[in-house]
């Protein structure tokens, strides 16, 4: 007897389904080819990067991409040794135009030699232009003193963008300056930018604080609790993405010097104090090794330098005293492996001193 209609209707059935289930899976297939790419990319060197944005696209699209540039930032970081030296930005000015002059300086104990001179991405007739700082890659640049230009640039990516300013500008003859600073929020991935409204160092007033958020591409008030006073127009530094100002604090005893940081993830401000502040001596903050430094030194000796290191735990301890047989004119900054890089004020050359 031949099968029943119902019968016939099921192997078929069955038959369909089993075909279906051994069909490969064509999205799976593409994001997992993507995660490669991705990934393959991220570990190029920047001049390959650059070179393979003409490829196609959606290419350039991804490596234009914040997040791509982050990681492609992570990869090549690890890739240094830690013991290593590396480039520091030398901002200069040209001596005949007055030009803004940005490089990149490799300094060691062996050689001295430019890396790279950069494109500056800040518009030439403006001329009070200032290196805020970096961090993950990303530099801020911004003309001072009211901070009504900001930028941020990747130098390696040749790309910069301008951060748009705040209902609340600052007001000729009330605010004396802006202080600008850089910090990262690695947990969202945002660029924070910091502004810092000062009323001047002879009013009581505290500075105004606005930051701009590179996500949500918007600006919102950050309170001032500590009712500080920034002594510059830009934080001084940025370590691991947390920026640091030298400021005033009042209290009952007068007006006194602190470290003022930003606490990224709080979005709160903290202040350290300054080791060996006495009248007389000059202080510096500097990177060494991802850790907050200071050089201490007198003012009319510039041939004995104290260094000192801060502990999250500990706070500030000494770690050594370094003599010079000559003085310098500034500081540069600090290589990877913890060396002191200052120019000379006599042969106008970078030198290690540390």
């Amino acid at each position: 007897m031949p099968p029943s209609k119902g019968k016939g209707k099921g192997k078929k059935k069955g038959k369909s389904k089993k075909t279906k289930n051994r069909a490969p899976d064509a999205t799976c297939n593409c994001i997992l080819l993507r995660e490669i790419i991705i990934d393959i990319l991220s570990r190029l060197p920047v001049k390959t990067l650059l070179q393979f944005r003409c490829v196609c696209k959606p290419w350039r699209k991804l490596i234009s991409k914040p997040n791509f540039i982050d990681t492609h930032f992570l990869h090549s970081s690890s890739l240094q040794p830690s013991t290593g030296s590396s480039p520091i930005l030398l901002h200069t000015r040209h001596p005949e135009s007055s030009d803004h002059l940005l490089s990149l300086v490799n300094l060691s104990h062996e050689s001295s030699s430019v890396v790279e001179e950069l494109d500056n991405p800040f518009p030439f007739f403006l001329q009070n232009m200032v290196v805020v700082g970096s961090c993950n890659g990303i530099v801020c640049l911004c003309q001072t003193p009211l901070g009504d230009v900001i930028i941020l640039w990747n130098p390696a990516m040749r790309q910069s963008r301008n951060v748009p300013l705040s209902k609340s500008k600052p007001i000729i003859g009330t605010h004396s300056c802006v202080s600008i600073g850089l910090a990262y929020d690695s947990q969202k991935n945002d660029f924070l930018v910091l502004s810092i409204q000062s009323f001047g160092p002879e009013t009581m007033i505290a500075d105004e604080v606005e930051m701009f958020s590179t996500k949500s591409f918007s600006w919102k008030r950050v309170p001032n609790e500590m009712g500080f006073r920034t002594l510059g127009l830009s934080c001084n530094l940025v370590i691991k993405g947390v920026p640091y100002w030298t400021a005033l604090l009042a209290d009952a005893h007068g007006s006194r010097e602190i470290l003022v940081r930003f606490d990224v993830s709080k979005k709160v401000f903290d202040r350290l104090p300054i080791p060996g502040a006495r009248l007389g001596i000059q202080g510096y903050l500097v990177n060494l090794e991802d850790s907050l430094g200071i050089l201490m030194w007198d003012k009319t000796d510039k041939c004995n330098v104290d260094i000192w290191v801060m502990d999250d735990e500990d706070g500030w301890s000494k770690k050594c005293n370094v003599e010079m047989l000559f003085g310098f004119d500034r500081i540069i900054g600090c290589v990877r492996n913890g060396n002191i890089v200052a120019e000379d004020e006599n042969a106008c050359c970078s030198s290690l001193i540390w």
